[in-house]
């Protein structure tokens, strides 16, 4: 029997940094929990150096914060902070589809909707496809193609503030799935040249993201409260 082959230093810190995203997503690890390299080290098997690396990437992302001194904190859910940077995301995607609806070829969109088109879905998810990635990819990608990259910008600083509920919304029952049709009639409309029902297919799709978050972040925060305060 041949000796098995360790992984590489980059695939351990890969597989580290998808294990412990995992977690995150499925509340595993809990918002506002702290963690530390050395607990992680010891739950993973590994040495601390390749769990730094993962920590960093997630913190880049969003997911967490390290503080000096102190160790990693897993983001923490704000109810009121959450709806806020929706509202804003509401509006910038609004004027966003205005600017490809006046900026973007057929040529563009029918590339976008052979991405998003329903009848892939299922295949997509038996081969992996980071739905998450491809979801920010669609709307950051509408900006650029409409030559609007501050508009862009500003769209992925959002993004990276509601990472966490967005991935997991994406995670939820027939979610994944109506969210390529919801793509794709966005599309239809922008190619369509039909501003307002582009608009209000992408303002019905954000807003059910948003009330989603909005009562998964309320859930977390009672159940974190009760974790606490067992006896109340």
């Amino acid at each position: 029997m041949t000796k098995q082959q360790k992984p590489g230093k980059s695939s351990t810190v890969d597989g580290l940094y998808t294990q412990l995203k995992q977690k995150i997503i499925s509340f595993e690890l809990y918002p506002g929990t702290r963690v530390t390299e050395q607990v992680l080290a010891e739950m993973f098997g590994v040495s601390r150096t390749p769990i730094r690396q993962a920590l960093q990437r997630l913190e880049i992302e969003g997911f967490l914060s390290i503080r000096p001194k102190q160790g990693c904190f897993i983001r923490e859910l704000d109810v009121n902070e959450l709806m806020e940077y929706y509202e804003a995301r509401i509006a910038l995607e609004l004027l966003i589809v205005e600017s490809a609806v006046n900026a973007m070829t057929d040529k563009q969109l029918e590339q976008m909707m052979a991405l998003w088109h329903p009848d892939i879905h299922d295949n997509e998810l038996q081969h992996g496809i980071d739905l998450g990635e491809k979801d920010e990819s669609f709307h950051v990608g509408l900006a650029l193609a409409s030559d609007k990259p501050v508009l862009a910008s500003l769209l992925k600083n959002i993004n990276h503030r509601i990472r966490v509920i967005r991935r997991l919304d994406l995670n939820s029952d027939n979610r994944s799935q109506r969210t390529y049709k919801e793509h794709f009639e966005i599309l239809q409309h922008i190619k369509e040249r039909d501003t307002s029902k582009a608009k209000q297919a992408m303002k019905r799709h954000i807003q059910r993201s948003r009330e989603f978050a909005k009562t998964l972040t309320l859930t977390a925060l009672a159940r974190q409260k009760f974790l606490s305060n067992p006896s109340e």
